[in-house]
């Protein structure tokens, strides 16, 4: 809250991930969406996240070692 009281705010984790729920929001003030698909998005990164992983760690060896 700012100290004149007149602005606050909060945050609530995935509030705007789902696409539906976000457009709804946005087209209540007239605007409209990017067509972002933030699902998509995230799966993406962690694919690529997974596949870099994949080429650079032994994997095998990782998990012999963790039992």
């Amino acid at each position: 809250m700012s100290a004149d009281g007149r602005v606050q705010g909060v945050y609530v984790h995935g509030l705007f991930a789902d696409a539906r729920q976000r457009l709804a929001l946005l087209e209540s003030f007239g605007l409209t969406g990017t067509g972002l698909s933030y699902e998509d998005d995230v799966e993406a990164t962690l694919d690529g996240l997974a596949a870099h992983l994949a080429a650079h760690i032994d994997l095998d060896r990782l998990l012999s070692l963790a039992r």
